[in-house]
């Protein structure tokens, strides 16, 4: 698609239909928000029915630097992401509609912005060349240089190997690639570990999302998670030892640059209210005000985890560098492991050294 199609389609089209709160993908994406260019108001929303909605305001001070990046970022994600992404539109082939391809791209089109501002922060809505340049990173810089999964080597401490792969995301998840790790224990069994959803920017990781896994059973893992405990020596309560050792994990890939941790999308955020306003609306048995309570649950307990992850790590380790609490400005949390880090948890401090040692034969790879 030409670049000046993907800008009509937005200022034109997505813009004006974020006014009513949802952009039509032939899928209807719940996304409003305002539009000021060069401080000039250009569209805002106004009377919709929902309530509790955050509306950001997209702020462009560079309208040509927006817009290059803007169709830099869709043509890079039109050949990124699967056509498995896109398949809901698989339909319109049956459909009586006239110039079928060209209102198939458009859709296409809409879409990813859509998934793409999903993603935001307010700070990101604020500054959102600044957004657009750290999402277009995140394309081409992988944290592995493995195509397949790696073995990081063996944990003494909790008796098991560790396994690490970095994988392509789905087009409506946080980044475009997710870690997926495991491990092998001593006698052959196969632990899970959450996925993570982490993604390398300009000049900075961000760490979306820790999402856990359905392919442990509940009564064969309890033994090694223990054995895991074990490892931890240092007390983590607050999530499983999984999780906990995912983070680890991250941490340690992540460890040359700052990570910043968002916690806070506000379009996802959105997109459910207006979901519970849909559902409470065609469903005389659903109350709103209980799925609205239910929804800042979860978002709270999302916040309260991700910064325990935090905290809790940092009260076990020297060396880590926490910035800024979650709200106070920009919404996120940054987290910085110096070169002198050291952990009283005894896997935390393998799981540091293994990664060193793979980083340092990445960069030795490099140089030859």
């Amino acid at each position: 698609m030409r670049d000046k199609q993907i800008l009509d389609i937005f200022y034109n089209k997505i813009v004006l239909e974020a006014q009513k709160g949802i952009i039509d993908c032939y899928l209807a994406v719940n996304m409003p928000f305002n539009l000021v260019v060069h401080n000039q108001e250009i569209s805002k929303c106004e009377e919709l029915p929902y309530e509790g909605l955050l509306i950001p305001t997209l702020k462009i001070t560079n309208k040509q630097l927006f817009d290059d990046l803007l169709v830099e970022y869709v043509n890079k994600a039109r050949y990124f992401y699967s056509d498995e992404d896109f398949s809901f539109l698989n339909d319109l082939e049956a459909s009586p509609f006239e110039n079928i391809d060209i209102l198939k791209e458009e859709y296409i089109t809409k879409y990813i912005i859509g998934n793409l501002f999903a993603n935001a922060t307010f700070s990101d809505f604020d500054n959102p060349t600044a957004f657009l340049q750290s999402r277009i990173s995140m394309f081409d810089n992988k944290i592995l240089k493995e195509e397949e999964e790696l073995c990081l080597g063996h944990l003494d401490s909790i008796g098991a190997k560790m396994y690490v792969m970095e994988e392509k995301s789905s087009i409506w998840n946080e980044t475009p690639y997710r870690l997926k790790s495991y491990l092998e224990f001593d006698d052959g069994h196969i632990l899970s570990m959450p996925q993570v959803y982490v993604g390398k920017g300009k000049d900075k990781y961000y760490l979306y999302a820790i999402q856990g896994t359905d392919q442990n059973n509940e009564l064969d893992e309890k033994p090694y998670l223990r054995q895991i405990r074990q490892g931890l020596i240092a007390k983590l309560k607050g999530a499983p030892e999984n999780y906990f050792l995912a983070f680890m994990l991250t941490l340690s890939l992540c460890s040359d640059e700052e990570i910043e941790m968002v916690p806070f999308c506000v379009e996802r955020w959105n997109a459910k209210k207006i979901a519970n306003y849909n559902r409470a609306k065609v469903n005389p048995n659903l109350i709103l005000l209980d799925l609205d309570n239910e929804q800042d649950r979860i978002q709270n307990n999302i916040t309260d985890i991700f910064i325990r992850y935090f905290t809790k790590i940092e009260d076990i380790s020297d060396g880590i560098d926490l910035s800024v609490i979650p709200f106070e400005s920009n919404s996120n949390l940054g987290v910085k492991i110096n070169s002198d880090f050291k952990s009283r948890c005894t896997v935390f401090n393998e799981l540091f050294n293994l990664v060193n040692e793979y980083k340092d034969q990445k960069d030795l790879g490099r140089k030859r």
